[in-house]
């Protein structure tokens, strides 16, 4: 505040002052609005990101469409285990595959089988069930109305449809892909527990598995490359 003699009168007059609190606060809201915009570009280029590495989904692939393809694994492989013991047997699978496709449909076959460390027979009915394998790892086993059904001696039990099942390890090894699985924590129903069979009871279950002792080879049946990528 300064006063100055004019025409014979004093007047007063106020300057503002360096650090005007106005100007700060336009200078605070200009920062603030820098920043918002800022991690709006930053959320923009994120989900830009996920997107793309969705749309990278690896794929199963064929050298020519469409391929056929086979796998076959040697007696007790494959192994079924649930609370009454394992049920080890040689499988066949096949399919085919029409483009490039992030699952395939597997059909599957059991047979030489047997249960309790070779005590006794069993067989493994498919029952029209069938597999979809994802390159994710994951697999689904689908089925109709009846599922398939493991029976050994006076034991028998049903596995009915159920997804999101995990996992099987998938690897290109030449020009196939090898498959190995470790699958666990099966849904199952305990159709039958005659004598001598070691179910604890019938009735729905859970906690059964099925591996591979070593993996299977998928190869086309018309020579041509099958890949995952």
């Amino acid at each position: 505040m300064q006063n100055f003699l004019i025409n014979g009168a004093m007047r007063r007059y106020s300057y503002p002052a360096f650090g005007n609190p106005g100007v700060h606060n336009e200078r605070d809201q200009m920062i603030r609005k820098l920043k918002t915009l800022g991690v709006a570009a930053f959320a923009v280029l994120a989900l830009s990101a996920i997107g793309a590495s969705a749309a990278q989904a690896a794929n199963y692939t064929a050298s020519a469409y469409p391929t056929s393809f086979t796998a076959e694994t040697a007696k007790g492989n494959d192994t079924f285990t649930t609370e009454a013991g394992t049920v080890e047997c040689k499988s066949h699978y096949s399919g085919s595959l029409s483009k490039a496709s992030e699952s395939i449909t597997v059909n599957a076959s059991y047979s030489n089988c047997e249960a309790f460390s070779g005590f006794a027979s069993a067989t493994v009915n498919m029952n029209g069930c069938d597999y979809t394998f994802y390159t994710s790892g994951a697999v689904d086993l689908n089925c109709g109305s009846k599922g398939v059904v493991i029976t050994a001696g006076t034991c028998e039990a049903e596995i009915g449809g159920q997804t999101g099942l995990k996992s099987v390890t998938q690897k290109n090894v030449g020009n196939h892909i090898t498959v190995d699985a470790a699958v666990k924590s099966i849904n199952y129903t305990v159709l039958k527990d005659g004598f001598a069979c070691p179910f604890g009871g019938t009735g729905a279950k859970t906690g059964a598995s099925y591996t591979t002792h070593s993996a299977a080879t998928v190869q086309s049946t018309s020579g041509t490359n099958i890949h995952i990528g």
